[in-house]
């Protein structure tokens, strides 16, 4: 699936936050059920990663697809700021 700018605007506030966390590689904490929504979505992809140790744990880990990200990027290009630029103020 191919996300469009439409399905990222109809995220919720916490999904759209945590795939802005996910495509900058803070891709840990995040609650499954978001993760689970996301992945359902086409917008993030899960891959196991296997953590040395005795014994060896194998955990997720969440990245978002290049061709997400630059839509991601782009929607985030249309969205008021939420805080005004000190440098841009008259």
């Amino acid at each position: 699936m191919t996300a469009d700018i439409t399905s990222i605007a109809a995220l919720t506030v916490r999904q759209r936050d945590v795939l802005g966390a996910i495509a900058v590689g803070q891709d840990g904490g995040h609650h499954p059920t978001v993760l689970a929504a996301l992945e359902a979505k086409g917008l993030i992809v899960g891959y196991p990663e296997v953590l040395p140790g005795y014994p060896p744990m194998t955990i997720t880990r969440w990245e978002v697809p290049v061709a997400i990200h630059i839509r991601w990027a782009e929607w985030c290009a249309t969205q008021p700021d939420l805080e005004p630029d000190p440098e841009e103020q008259p």
